[in-house]
């Protein structure tokens, strides 16, 4: 089954460097409503028996000057890239989890 709604790395996004931190990334979109919007994203868990995904995130920058993380817009395009982002870190065996008491 394809699904239309999932984006995709170097279509829908890039990952670019932080230039704060050398061991975090950056998002910039590339299509939709929030073209050249960047953002990075800070806690991430997996809560409940449904393993529904919390995630929070900054907005480095947007041409947008309006644009806050409480749109609930573009709350769901985060995390749907964050999504796409997890499953490739999980298919190419690049994903680090850690319980969140360490």
């Amino acid at each position: 089954m394809i699904n239309i709604d999932k984006l995709s790395e170097g279509v829908d996004y890039e990952l670019i460097p932080s230039p704060e931190n050398e061991q975090a990334w950056n998002i910039r979109f590339k299509t939709g409503p929030y073209v050249e919007t960047v953002v990075q994203f800070g806690a991430i868990s997996i809560n409940g028996p449904d393993e529904a995904i919390n995630f929070n995130f900054t907005i480095i920058e947007s041409p947008d000057d309006n644009l806050t993380p409480d749109n609930p817009m573009f709350q769901q395009v985060c995390g749907l890239v964050l999504h796409d982002v997890i499953e490739m870190a999980i298919s190419k065996d690049e994903l680090i989890m850690k319980d969140k008491n360490e």
